[in-house]
């Protein structure tokens, strides 16, 4: 039975994922995080490929590099397609730094494509190790010692092209290859032998006596195709130097070698729930499962002592999710649940595997609920152990990755977008990544993923309306097929609430978006990407090699505000519409989506270059952004997302500076592409000289933005670390609070390397705190009598134009009185006043507004 899935306290998680040494918080974090989780004795670890069915899953003890590359045949696994630097890391076990022995053998064979017989190379890669001395740091940014076998059946350790042509054939028998290793004074002496693998006859045997002791720390892995020139004849599509083989009876063993079985990454990956109006929704996150695997995942709560199923589902056969959907929850209590999967043998009883967690009660009650804001994560730090450790620390109630969890380059080699199969697999091994950093906080709290650009392989989506594709990137559509782009919405977004519309867009494309209720917020989720326009062919041709990009510093962006372009769409304005005037269950409102709808960056890139336009942002199209947040603001909600590479909050304004929502565009977990603000030198932007960064500006679209707060990022980090790297880029971790009591909001940023629990560690200019009418800061011309409301308590209150039947604004008010305020002052008012939870209202019609703000109006409800 597997128990991998039992979940470590919040003290321990925090531990076991960032060294907490003492000293500054950089060396603390240079220090070995790789030796962070307690070894145990190492018995011999033996695999049991010959056991499972045949997928593409290795197994919980392996990560296969990349994923889609390897399956599992016949009791062992082999690679199916052959390309350059292909490998397997153990996961479970690892060369530790003290002092001892260390064998490994495994039995290898020519698999695959006749034509590649004689070529390639195969053989083992340890002591890997990447710059943060992570286990899971190391499968894709780790460098090692090879030791293998050439393609003219030669030996080597080290480096491939010092070893000489040798008598190793695979083209007809397999072989066993064996590797030992021995402490000699300061020093190892490592022995490579390939032996006959029927008769055990020797074929070949090399010795090395002068391998340095760091040398041999880190990661083991299975190789195919080592060196660079088989990374150089794949890019010119030459097969030379590159093969394929299968791997049997890997076996590692020695005292040098460290056991951590808690390293094991499945057969249930992670979880991802909501709750929201007494409904939960779970998402189990599969590997690539066999058809002759179970094909069903059990949700499970603890009665008394035992542990009953609540529901049973099929695993998706694409997505690899089974998504579990449990009506009238009980949401006054935390809920232990447990995950349970069924491993099928070839060989043998079933075993049980569990993934166990906790639905928290939904927290009504308390008085501040807390939001990390968390996107852009290029994992060129992962498993950004230290990010997550100060995300634990703040233990916010609702985690929101608000897009790109991550990018094409993750998880290295490139992207793949066909066949169908291979680059469903391709994209779920990056999926994959962002589960394996964050699946500890998010077994016992909500999550919402949001899907943008980068999630489905693209550098800039405008997906109207879900289309595919037609000409260039910047005219719109989706690059990859419908049923690619929906396994991306399923597994990020199945487990939230019920999307407002079920009903599939263009080509069949899934819809997300639509509200969730929780601890008395109620949030508005958008996919402000999917309906966007592309500019490209509808407005005027750009200067720019890219359709989206204008650089004639003298544009008038009114030329591209053209009728008929769309941001969100019909649909997603009709449920905006209806969800400013929804406050059941709800005491304060946000929207969340991929980006701020404003164009803010003026400078762009790595070749640092001053942009006038750019279409990516949601700044454009003027026109319908200028609708979406005249909706928004009438419920007083704060706008949280990310997307720029740029933290900082804006206040948006629409026909002049405030008179829209405050934005909180949240910093990147892992900066790529940088972007900056520098008014001085972009004359759009109205900047007077010595104004500094904050202040009233114009965007890029002509919008009147008012920036509260910014951070650029340095113009040449430091390249000394990753990690300090990724601080000078001004990545960073973002919060929001909702003060629930006083109506206040607190938006909040820190440095990738700060710790967040300790005074004065924030960016320059945060916390942006405000209260929630300040996302409505329109100046009033008028105010409507006092109402003194009795019979109910924290009373819903809307104001209705009678001349034009529009809502002018709802909120719910924390007292009894209140005096609303209008942009009118010739007209009459309708004043609903209710309590949504009981369906008490009452309504008040003809009210108009007067100078003598003493006048008052007496409503019981």
């Amino acid at each position: 039975m597997s128990n991998f899935g039992k979940p470590l306290s919040r003290r321990k998680f925090i531990a076991h994922s960032a060294s907490l040494a003492a000293g500054s918080v950089v060396a603390a974090n240079l220090a070995p995080i790789f030796q962070a989780s307690a070894a145990q004795p190492a018995p011999e670890f033996r695999s049991a490929w010959e056991k499972i069915h045949d997928r593409v899953w290795l197994g919980a003890e392996y990560w296969a590099n990349p994923l889609h590359d390897w399956q599992l045949a016949n009791g062992r696994i082999q690679l199916s397609f052959a390309g350059p630097d292909r490998n397997v890391h153990l996961l479970t076990r690892q060369l530790g730094e003290a002092k001892g022995t260390f064998n490994t053998s495994v039995r290898i064979g020519r698999s695959g494509d006749k034509a590649l017989a004689g070529e390639g190379s195969f053989g083992f890669r340890v002591g890997i190790m990447g710059p943060l001395r992570e286990y899971r740091n190391s499968l894709f940014n780790g460098g090692g010692l090879n030791c293998g076998v050439t393609g003219d059946g030669g030996l080597f350790i080290g480096n491939i092209n010092d070893s000489e042509p040798g008598a190793i054939n695979l083209n007809n028998e397999s072989i066993e290859l064996r590797l030992t290793a021995e402490p000699v004074t300061d020093k190892y002496k490592l022995q490579l032998s390939a032996l006959d693998a029927k008769t055990g006859k020797l074929l070949g045997q090399i010795e090395r006596n002068d391998i340095q002791s760091n040398q041999l720390v880190g990661n083991i892995a299975l190789v195919c195709n080592y060196g660079s020139q088989a990374k150089a004849n794949a890019k010119k599509n030459e097969n030379s130097g590159i093969g394929q083989f299968w791997f049997a009876d890997w076996r590692v063993s020695g005292s040098k070698v460290e056991a951590h079985e808690n390293h094991a990454f499945g057969p249930i990956l992670f979880s991802s729930y909501t709750l929201s109006h007494g409904v939960m929704k779970m998402t189990a996150q599969m590997p690539p499962i066999g058809d002759r695997d179970s094909q069903t995942v059990r949700l499970q709560i603890r009665k008394g002592s035992n542990w009953t199923t609540l529901a049973m589902e099929k695993i998706h056969s694409q997505a690899r999710t089974a998504t579990f959907r449990i009506a009238k929850w009980n949401d006054k209590k935390d809920e232990p649940f447990r995950l349970a999967y069924t491993m099928q043998s070839r060989h043998g009883k079933p075993s049980e595997s569990y993934w166990t967690g906790t639905i928290r009660r939904n927290p009504v009650d308390k008085p501040e609920l807390t939001v990390a804001d968390i996107s852009c994560n290029y994992h060129t730090a992962f498993p950004n152990a230290l990010y997550v450790a100060n995300t634990a620390k703040l233990d916010p109630d609702i985690l929101a990755f608000v897009g790109d969890q991550f990018y094409e380059a993750s998880a290295g080699y490139g992207v793949t977008r066909a066949p169908l199969n291979r680059a469903i697999n391709d994209y779920l091994r990056k999926w994959y990544c962002h589960g394996w950093t964050w699946r500890e906080l998010m077994r016992d709290r909500p999550s919402l993923a949001l899907p943008d650009d980068h999630d489905v392989y693209q550098g800039n989506i405008w997906g109207e309306g879900g289309e595919g594709r037609k000409t260039t990137q910047a005219a719109g559509g989706y690059d990859q097929p419908v049923e690619w782009v929906n396994v991306v919405h399923r597994s990020q977004t199945a487990h939230h609430p019920d999307p407002y519309d079920p009903r599939p867009s263009k080509r069949g494309t899934s819809n997300y978006y639509g509200a969730m209720l929780y601890g008395g917020v109620s949030f508005a989720v958008l996919a402000d990407r999917q309906y966007k326009s592309g500019p490209e062919g509808k407005v005027p041709p750009t200067d720019s090699t890219r359709g989206d990009h204008v650089l004639d510093l003298d544009y008038d962006p009114k030329s591209a505000d053209l009728p008929g372009l769309e941001l969100l769409g019909a649909k997603q304005m009709q449920f905006l519409r209806e969800w400013v005037t929804d406050w059941k269950g709800a005491e304060m409102k946000a929207v969340i989506s991929q980006t701020i709808f404003s164009g803010m960056a003026t400078i762009h890139g790595n070749n640092q270059q001053l942009i006038r336009i750019d279409y990516d942002a949601n700044g454009w199209p003027q026109t319908p952004r200028n609708e979406a947040l005249k909706i928004i603001r009438k419920a007083f909600a704060v706008h949280i997302s990310g997307d720029q590479h740029l933290p900082a909050v804006v206040h948006y304004g629409i026909d002049e500076h405030r008179d829209g929502p405050i934005a909180f565009a949240g910093p990147a977990v892992n900066v790529g592409y940088p972007r900056w603000w520098e008014p001085q030198k972009a004359k759009w932007t109205g900047a007077k000289p010595g104004s500094g960064l904050t202040g009233d500006f114009t965007d890029t679209f002509g919008h009147p933005m008012t920036v509260l707060a910014v951070k650029n990022g340095a113009y040449q980090p430091r390249k000394t670390h990753v990690l300090e790297t990724m601080h000078d880029k001004a990545s960073g971790l973002g919060l929001v609070r909702f003060d629930k009591k006083a109506r206040r909001i607190s938006l909040e940023c820190w440095p990738y390397l700060a710790d967040p629990t300790k005074p004065d560690t924030q960016f320059p200019g945060w916390p942006v705190q405000f209260h929630m009418l300040e996302n409505y800061a329109r100046k009033p011309l008028a105010h409507l009598p006092l109402l003194k409301i009795s019979g109910i308590k924290n009373p819903v209150v809307q104001v209705i134009e009678e001349q034009t039947g529009e809502l002018v604004y709802a909120l719910r008010l924390n007292e009894s009185s209140w005096q609303p305020h209008v942009f009118n002052p010739a007209s009459r008012y309708t004043i609903k006043v209710s309590e949504p939870e009981t369906g008490k209202e009452k309504v008040i019609t003809g009210i108009v507004s007067g100078e003598d703000k003493s006048a008052s109006i007496n409503v019981a409800v």
